[in-house]
C-alpha cells in the first residue's frame, strides 16, 4: 500500500467534512469554488484545492474544529474585526468605511474590506485608534488637558481660553498636542503659563481685593443652553423608542440642529437614511456617542 497522501477525496467526503448533506454538498461543487475531476467515472474533488478554498472563506466550517479563513483572514477584514479593532459598533464600521471609500470585496456572500486598504486609511488618521493606540492616548491624556478642562480649572469661559491660547503669550507658552483627532494642552505648559501671568486666577488663587474680570464657566453654560434652546425647532416626535429624529437629537443632547446635522456629517454616530430627506439615529449608538463626547471635555 501507498504511503503517499491522498490527492483527491470524494463529495461525500468532502461533506461529511464540513458536516453537510448530500444535496449541500453537491451545491458546493455546483459552486465551482475548488477543483473537481472524473476518476473512473465518478467525480472527486482535488484536495489541494479544497484546502485554498477553506483557507479563503469564512462561511463554512470543518468538523474536526480546524478555523476556516485563515488566508483570508490575513489579508481582509470583516466589518465585525474593524468594529472590534475601532472599538465601535459593527452598523458604524460600515459607515466609517464608506466615508473612507473602502469599498468591500464579496466572497460567499461575505462582505471583506482589503486590510491593506484599511490599514493605509488607519495610518492617515487620527480620530479613530485601535485598543494599543487608545493605550498610548490615554497617557498623553493625562499630561495634558482638554479647552474645556481649563476653562473649568481658571471658571473663565471657553471662549476665553480661546482669546489666552490665541494671546501673544498663550502662543510662546502653551503647548497644543493632538490626540484621537482633539487639540490639547499640556499640562506642564499650562503651569508655566499660569506662572508667567497675573490676569487669570485658579478660585483658590482669586485675591479677595481683586474682583473678576471675567464671565465664570457655569454663567457662560447656562448662557448657551438658552441660546441652544431657542435654536431648536419643535420636535417631531417619533413613536419609534429606538430611533431618534435630528430633532430629538438635539433637544436630547441640548445642542442646536445645526450642530447634529455636523455630527452626521462627521460620522460622529451611524444614522438610517429613509430617504433622501428623512434621517434616523440609533438611540443607543447616539447615547454613546454622547457619553464619549461629554467625557472628553466638550458639551
Amino acid at each position: 500500500m501507498s504511503n503517499q497522501p491522498r490527492k483527491t477525496m470524494s463529495v461525500l467526503e468532502m461533506g461529511r467534512l464540513l458536516g453537510l448533506k448530500k444535496v449541500e454538498s453537491y451545491w458546493l461543487v455546483h459552486k465551482e469554488y475548488f477543483t473537481t475531476i472524473l476518476v473512473n467515472g465518478k467525480m472527486r474533488v482535488v484536495i489541494d484545492s479544497f484546502e485554498h478554498w477553506y483557507k479563503n472563506q469564512v462561511k463554512y466550517h470543518k468538523i474536526t474544529g480546524e478555523p476556516p479563513g485563515e488566508e483570508l483572514k490575513q489579508k481582509s477584514y470583516s466589518a465585525r474585526d474593524i468594529a472590534e479593532i475601532l472599538g465601535i459598533c459593527e452598523q458604524y464600521a460600515y459607515e466609517v468605511m464608506k466615508a473612507a471609500r473602502i469599498y468591500p470585496v464579496i466572497i460567499d456572500d461575505w462582505q471583506r474590506f482589503p486590510r491593506e486598504d484599511f490599514e493605509r486609511w488607519y495610518s492617515g488618521q487620527t480620530r479613530f485608534r485601535n485598543a494599543r493606540d487608545r493605550l498610548r492616548d490615554a497617557e498623553a491624556e493625562a499630561n495634558s488637558m482638554s479647552m474645556p478642562d481649563m476653562a473649568r480649572l481658571l471658571d473663565v469661559s471657553r471662549s476665553t481660553v480661546y482669546n489666552i491660547i490665541n494671546s501673544e503669550a498663550g502662543k510662546q507658552l502653551l503647548e497644543i498636542v493632538v490626540i484621537a483627532d482633539r487639540k490639547r494642552i499640556t499640562k506642564e505648559s499650562f503651569d508655566r503659563w499660569y506662572r508667567s501671568q497675573q490676569d487669570y486666577f485658579k478660585p483658590e488663587d482669586q485675591p479677595p481685593e481683586v474682583s473678576r474680570k471675567y464671565q465664570t464657566y457655569a454663567d457662560s453654560l447656562k448662557k448657551k443652553k438658552i441660546r441652544v434652546k431657542k435654536k431648536v425647532r419643535k420636535a417631531r416626535i417619533s413613536t419609534n423608542l429606538d430611533y431618534l429624529t435630528p430633532d430629538e437629537a438635539a433637544i436630547l443632547a441640548e445642542v442646536s440642529i445645526d450642530r447634529v446635522y455636523h455630527w452626521i456629517k462627521e460620522n460622529k454616530f451611524p444614522v438610517l437614511r429613509v430617504s433622501k430627506m428623512v434621517t434616523r439615529i440609533p438611540r443607543k449608538e447616539f447615547e454613546a456617542f454622547l457619553q464619549r463626547h461629554r467625557k472628553g471635555g466638550k458639551k
